[in-house]
């Protein structure tokens, strides 16, 4: 009976080995073989990765889940032998591919790594079931752009929707076709969309993330060009005649831009192509050259030669790609048109030509500081024609493409205009008589002749913020021109009362603070820096008068 238990105990005891060897081996060969055994984290890379000879897909798969800490779930039909027994520093991504091969795809699907093979991932894939819908509001480009630009990277059974295109332009008073507006209170949007532009898609989640990816490419803020565009007239003597010398302009030299361009007056042409050679030679004909000078020290230059007159010095802002025009002159009104209908009712159509000095331009930034700039600067004055009743329209203009830096000038010459003033006199009835009439009259005749001259110098704007330096530059110059008033204007005094109501509250001195403020207040009662001021400090020596204001008290009543 010993025996027989004794024997039972070295059997059980036996069993007991084998099974933790067993344990043990089994643990050894679905392990990797590394320096620890800890999980690898995201990112980091597996030492060694060892497989047995007969692991399979599945297994391996497995092995990898546990050792990375991933949930990996094969479908029913992936399986297959391995076609490598061990992997040396290799990322979580890299040993599934390695373990897939060409024949299975994974997807991540939360916080599950599914694996198909490659015919059931096609069907999941195209199963519209998944479709989504996704409303993308967008900034700065139209609907109809994103609309266009999103198309390769979504299916083609995407369906895309898109708002209706915001109106275009605006009114800008009456004027007819040539005045290039229209009559005030026309337009205005009616009941149209008032929000940004919207695209709806409606496409499998994956393709809509990559569409969102382009738009938020392409929806971004675009930059701005500022234009300093300074208009001079500068009137021509005989010795001058042609045109104004710019070799006389000694230190702002200006390098002549080659162009084909030829400047034309009614249906004639005059003058010869853009100098490539140099600004300096005179003569009819339109010139455009860069002169990176600065621009008062040009004028300057232009006032010693020449009377020179700045008949505008507009600033003006544009979105690249977008065009900026100015206009300088007047709009000759005409009848167009009339009609007289079967009742006797007849209607006029009056419209309006514009003349004078236009410019209009359209600028493209490059990347490297340089702006590409479409021009058209035009000089021209027009009449009624006394047969017709249609204006007659005498022309100097060009049109040119030209490339220029960041903060040069763009030096447009060669524009000009031609007056003739006739000042008859005479004895009255003795002038009338046939023959000898002119022996009691007289006639002055008086021609003057002008250059035009154009000058633009593009900044680049990059952040709307920059252009506050303008702002507070015509703050400066307010003040300046408040200054010439007389001291005894009610506006000085008050500004005086308030600045030293300032400096006593500044000093602690808030009864001598008040007491002037109450004098501001008295000679200009809309002086709303010396109101804030005022009770900002009754806030904090007088509560309870604060309260008192009319404002609050008001203000407590209607809520």
């Amino acid at each position: 009976m010993y025996y027989d238990s004794n024997v039972k105990e070295k059997k059980r005891n036996k069993r007991s080995i084998l099974t933790i060897c067993f344990v043990l081996t089994m643990m050894w060969t679905i392990s990797v073989v590394a320096s620890d055994q800890a999980t690898i984290g995201e990112g980091e890379k597996i030492p060694t990765f060892n497989c047995e000879e007969d692991f399979g897909i599945r297994k391996a798969l497995a092995l990898l889940g546990s050792l990375c800490g991933k949930n990996i779930v094969p479908s029913p039909n992936v399986d297959g032998q391995l076609a490598f027994r061990s992997l040396k520093d290799v990322t979580f991504e890299e040993a599934m591919d390695a373990i897939l091969g060409d024949g299975f795809v994974y997807a991540e699907e939360g916080n599950l790594i599914k694996v198909y093979t490659k015919v059931e991932y096609e069907n999941i894939m195209k199963d519209p079931k998944r479709r989504v819908h996704k409303v993308i509001s967008l900034y700065y480009i139209t609907a109809e752009e994103a609309s266009k630009l999103i198309t390769p990277v979504i299916s083609d059974a995407a369906v895309i929707q898109s708002s209706s295109d915001a109106e275009k332009g605006i009114s800008g008073g009456s004027g007819g076709s040539g005045g290039g507006g229209g009559s005030l209170g026309s337009g205005g949007g009616g009941n149209s969309m008032a929000l940004n532009d919207m695209i709806v898609i409606y496409d499998f989640p994956e393709n809509i993330e990559k569409a969102e990816e382009v738009i938020k490419s392409i929806d971004v803020k675009p930059l701005q060009v500022l234009i300093e565009a300074t208009i001079l007239s500068a009137a021509l003597n005989e010795d001058m005649y042609l045109g104004i010398d710019w070799n006389l302009l000694s230190g702002y030299a200006v390098d002549g831009f080659p162009s084909a361009i030829i400047s034309s007056v009614g249906s004639s042409q005059i003058g010869t192509p853009l100098e490539s050679t140099g600004f300096a030679s005179i003569g009819d004909g339109l010139r455009v050259g860069i002169s990176g000078s600065k621009l008062q020290g040009f004028i300057s230059a232009l006032e010693e030669i020449t009377d020179v007159t700045v008949m505008a010095n507009p600033k003006i802002m544009a979105v690249n790609k977008q065009q900026g025009s100015l206009l300088i002159g007047k709009k000759l009104g005409y009848l167009s048109s009339q009609t007289v209908t079967d009742g006797g009712t007849s209607t006029s159509q009056v419209d309006f030509y514009e003349s004078g000095t236009r410019l209009v331009f359209r600028p493209y930034i490059g990347n490297d500081g340089y702006i590409r700039m479409e021009i058209y600067p035009k000089d021209s004055s027009a009449e009624l024609n006394a047969t017709t009743q249609a204006p007659d329209e005498t022309t100097t203009e060009l049109q040119t493409n030209i490339l220029v830096k960041d903060g040069e000038t763009v030096v447009i010459g060669g524009l000009f205009r031609e007056v003739v003033n006739t000042v008859r006199q005479q004895i009255p009835i003795l002038g009338n008589i046939p023959f000898v009439g002119w022996l009691f009259s007289g006639q002055t005749d008086l021609t003057q002749r002008e250059e035009v001259i154009v000058m633009l110098t593009p900044h680049i704007i990059e952040d709307p913020v920059e252009s506050i330096e303008g702002i507070e530059n015509v703050s400066r110059k307010m003040r300046s021109a408040n200054d010439e008033l007389i001291p005894i204007s009610r506006r000085n005094m008050a500004e005086d009362y308030y600045t030293l109501a300032a400096q006593l509250y500044l000093e602690g001195d808030t009864y001598g603070a008040l007491k002037n403020l109450d004098i501001a207040i008295y000679l200009r009662p809309t002086y709303i820096a010396a109101i804030d001021l005022k009770e900002k400090i009754l806030k904090e020596t007088n509560p309870d008068e604060y309260e008192k204001l009319d404002r609050n008290v008001l203000n407590v009543v209607e809520n």
